[in-house]
C-alpha cells in the first residue's frame, strides 16, 4: 500500500511541475528542430553533391566507403557530430531537471555553460557508454529520451510486419530481446547521471548503478509504469475530449464549427506541447527524483557555474517580452490553423494493389490473383515483380528464394525458365504456378489493367537485365502505359537514359536525408518514415511520390492528407472506401483527428 501511495505521490509531483520544465525543453527542441537539423541536412546534401553521389541506401554504402573515402570520412564525422549533439542535449536536460529538483535557480546561460563544461570533459569511455546506454533506454517506450536529432531512426513498418506475421519463433525472440534490453537499461540507468553529476569514473558509476538497482529494480519499473501511464492517460483524455467536443459543435451548432475548430486545434497543439515536455523530461525526472528519495543525489557540484540572476526589474521586462512574443505566436498559430482547417483535399492518389492481391485473395503475383483483384477492386495499377532467369527470360516472382512460398531451395536468377515452371507456389490457402512476364502482360491487356512493374535483381552489373528488358518489352510497356520501378538505382538510371519516354520510379526503403538526385519520374517510399518535407522536396524536383504499404484506413487517410500521388496496399477494399470518404466533405473533427495522428 505504501509503495502504491508513494508511486502516486511521485507521479502527481511530476505532473504539477510541468510548467517549470517548459523553458529548457522547448528551447532545446526549437534550437535542434529549426537550426541544427536544417544545417546538418544541408551539410549532408552538400557533401554528397560534391562527391557526385546521388543517393544513400543500403546498396551503395560499401561503394561510398571504398570509392569515395573523403565523402565517407565526412559522413562519419557528421554522424559523430550528431551523437555529440545528442549527448549535449541529454546533459542539458539532465542538469535542468537536477537543479529544479534541488530548487536551485539557474539562468539559461548557466545551464549552457555547465553543459559545455561537461562536454569538454567527455572521455571516450563515457561517450561509448552513452551510445550503449541510449540504445538501451529507447525500448522503455513513452519515457525514452526523445531527441529530434534521432527521430528518424525507427524500425520501418515493413520490418515490423515481417516480424509479427505468423512467425512465432521470430516474435518470441524479438519480445525476449526487447525485455532483456529493458532489464539491462534499468540496471544501468544511474551510471551516466553519476558520471555527469559526480564526475565519477566509468567503472565506479557502472558498479554503483548495478548495486542500487539490484535492490530497487521493481520500484524503478513502477515509476516508469505510473508516470508513463499518466502521460498517456492525460494525453488520450485531452485529445478525446477536444475532438469529441468539436464533433458535438458540428452536429448541433454548425454555424460556429470553423471558429470552434480553430480554437480546438490550438488546444490540441497546447496538449501536444505538454506531451512533448512531459515525455522528454520523464526519464530525467525518474532518475533524479529516485536518487533524491534514496539519498544519493549529489550536492550541487563544485563546477557549478555561479552568476548573479537577473534583477526583478529585468525579470519584469523579460516577462513582458515573453508575453508579447506569445501573443504574436498565438496569432500566427491561429492563422495557420484556420488555413489548415479550411482547405480542401486537392489530390486523390492512384490506387495500386500490392503484388496483385487484396485481403489475401490468392497467391501473390499469380494470374489468378491478378484477374480476381482487377475485376473485384478495379485498382488503377497492379504492382508486381519480375526477375530475369538464367536463360534471360522474365518471370513474375517477388522473393529471391523459392523457399518461402514453394518450400524448395532455389534462386530464380540461377534457374532456367523450364526449371522455374515446374515449381508450385502456396500462399493464403491457394496454389499457383509462377507465370512468365509475357503471360502476365497478356492477361493484364485482356483485363485492360495497367501495371506497376518492379524489376528485381541481386546482380551488381544490371546492364544485361536492362538491355534485355527494353528489347523485349519497351514498346508494349509504352503502348499500354505501364509504370516501371526498381530498388536498384542503376536500373532506374539506365532505363531513363536508354528509354526516357518510359515512366520509371525509384524505390526507397527508408527516408534518411530526403529525395535522392535521380532521373526517375517518381519515388516509391516506405510509408512509415515519410513526412511532409520529403513530399515537398520531391514535388520541387518535379517527382511524384508513391507509398507502400499502408493497410489501415488511418494510415491511408494520413497519406491522403499528405497528398501522396499513389498508395500501394494489400487491402484494396479499405483503400477504395477511404478514398471515397476523402472525396466527400471532410469534417473539421476529422481534420483534427488526422492532425493528432501525425498529419499536421
Amino acid at each position: 500500500m505504501k509503495y502504491l501511495k508513494d508511486s502516486l505521490k511521485n507521479t502527481w509531483d511530476f505532473l504539477v511541475k510541468t510548467n517549470v520544465y517548459f523553458r529548457d525543453v522547448l528551447l532545446m527542441h526549437g534550437f535542434i528542430l529549426f537550426v541544427v537539423i536544417p544545417l546538418l541536412s544541408s551539410s549532408t546534401k552538400f557533401i554528397l553533391k560534391r562527391g557526385h553521389i546521388q543517393y544513400i541506401s543500403y546498396d551503395n554504402l560499401s561503394e561510398i566507403a571504398t570509392q569515395h573515402p573523403a565523402v565517407a570520412f565526412l559522413l562519419v564525422a557528421l554522424l559523430l557530430l550528431i551523437l555529440l549533439l545528442v549527448f549535449f542535449e541529454f546533459t542539458f536536460l539532465l542538469l535542468s531537471v537536477y537543479f529544479i529538483e534541488k530548487k536551485q535557480a539557474v539562468s539559461l546561460k548557466q545551464l549552457l555553460r555547465m553543459t559545455t563544461i561537461q562536454l569538454k570533459k567527455l572521455r571516450p569511455s563515457v561517450f561509448l557508454f552513452f551510445l550503449f546506454y541510449f540504445l538501451l533506454i529507447l525500448p522503455i517506450g513513452g519515457l525514452s529520451f526523445n531527441s529530434d536529432l534521432l527521430a528518424r531512426i525507427k524500425i520501418p513498418a515493413f520490418i515490423m510486419d515481417f516480424i509479427f506475421t505468423n512467425r512465432l519463433l521470430i516474435i518470441s525472440a524479438f519480445v525476449l530481446f526487447y525485455l532483456i534490453l529493458i532489464y539491462i537499461g534499468i540496471r544501468l540507468i544511474f551510471a551516466l547521471p553519476e558520471m555527469i553529476l559526480r564526475d565519477r569514473p566509468f567503472k565506479e558509476a557502472f558498479k554503483e548503478s548495478l548495486l542500487i538497482t539490484k535492490r530497487r529494480f521493481l520500484a524503478i519499473v513502477g515509476r516508469f509504469i505510473f508516470i508513463g501511464g499518466a502521460i498517456l492517460l492525460i494525453t488520450g483524455i485531452s485529445f478525446t475530449v477536444v475532438v469529441g467536443a468539436q464533433a458535438l459543435v458540428e452536429e448541433f451548432f454548425p454555424d460556429y464549427a470553423l471558429i470552434s475548430a480553430v480554437f480546438a486545434m490550438t488546444l490540441l497543439q497546447f496538449f501536444l506541447l505538454v506531451n512533448l515536455v512531459l515525455s522528454t523530461v520523464g526519464i530525467f525526472y525518474i532518475i533524479i527524483d529516485f536518487m533524491n528519495d534514496e539519498g544519493f543525489l549529489p550536492d550541487i557540484p563544485h563546477w557549478f557555474y555561479q552568476e548573479d540572476l537577473p534583477t526583478p526589474r529585468f525579470e519584469s521586462v523579460k516577462n513582458t517580452l515573453l508575453l508579447f512574443t506569445a501573443i504574436l505566436f498565438g496569432v500566427g498559430v491561429s492563422l495557420y490553423n484556420l488555413d489548415y482547417l479550411d482547405q480542401e483535399i486537392e489530390k486523390i492518389p492512384v490506387t495500386i494493389s500490392h503484388r496483385g492481391v487484396s485481403d489475401k485473395n490468392g497467391v501473390q503475383n499469380s494470374l489468378e490473383a491478378l484477374e480476381e483483384t482487377s475485376q473485384t477492386w478495379h485498382p488503377d495499377y497492379i504492382e508486381m515483380d519480375i526477375q530475369m532467369t538464367k536463360d534471360h527470360q522474365f518471370v513474375v516472382m517477388h522473393d529471391f528464394n523459392l523457399k518461402n512460398l514453394a518450400a524448395v531451395k532455389g534462386v530464380p536468377e540461377q534457374l532456367t525458365l523450364a526449371e522455374i515452371q515446374q515449381v508450385t507456389l502456396h500462399e493464403n490457402g491457394k496454389s499457383a504456378k509462377i507465370p512468365t512476364f509475357d503471360t502476365y502482360l497478356a492477361e493484364a491487356k485482356r483485363l485492360n489493367q495497367k501495371l506497376l512493374v518492379e524489376i528485381k535483381t541481386q546482380q551488381k552489373d544490371t546492364t544485361l537485365i536492362v538491355d534485355t528488358f527494353l528489347k523485349k518489352y519497351q514498346n508494349e510497356i509504352q503502348s499500354e502505359h505501364h509504370l516501371i520501378q526498381s530498388l536498384a538505382f542503376s536500373i532506374v538510371e539506365s532505363l531513363k537514359e536508354k528509354a526516357p519516354q518510359l515512366t520509371v520510379g525509384y524505390i526507397l526503403p527508408f527516408n534518411v536525408i530526403g529525395p535522392p538526385i535521380t532521373k526517375a519520374d517518381f519515388l516509391t517510399m516506405e510509408y512509415s518514415t515519410i513526412n511532409h518535407n520529403f513530399i515537398t522536396s520531391a514535388e520541387e524536383d518535379g517527382k511524384k511520390v508513391f507509398v507502400w504499404t499502408p493497410n489501415s484506413s488511418e494510415d491511408m487517410s494520413r497519406m491522403i492528407f499528405y497528398e501522396v500521388d499513389g498508395i500501394i496496399t494489400d487491402q484494396m477494399g479499405t483503400l477504395n472506401k477511404t478514398i471515397r470518404d476523402a472525396k466527400e466533405k471532410v469534417t473539421y473533427s476529422d481534420k483534427l483527428l488526422n492532425f493528432v495522428i501525425g498529419v499536421g
